[in-house]
């Protein structure tokens, strides 16, 4: 019983941290995509109803690299 629990809240927890990080991956690559553009790209949509589907996943891997890759590297460069 304990482990079906505790096996349930563990994957309720992945599922709320792949929306979340999706989320947030697709609101910084969104902006960070649209600064660089100067506002022409990308064009869907800030609020958009899926940020996971085929045709925004590039949005999401951009901000993977802005949140995740840009801090890194610049915390290499400085302590190296």
């Amino acid at each position: 019983m304990l482990e079906l629990l505790l096996r349930s809240l563990f994957v309720l927890g992945e599922v709320v941290l792949e929306l979340v990080s999706g989320y947030l991956f697709y609101a910084s690559g969104w902006l960070m995509l649209r600064l660089l553009t100067l506002g022409c790209y990308p064009r869907r949509p800030l609020n958009s109803p899926d940020p996971m589907d085929s045709r925004s996943s590039w949005i999401t891997a951009f901000g993977v690299l802005c949140v995740v890759g840009m801090p890194l590297s610049l915390l290499i460069f400085l302590n190296s």
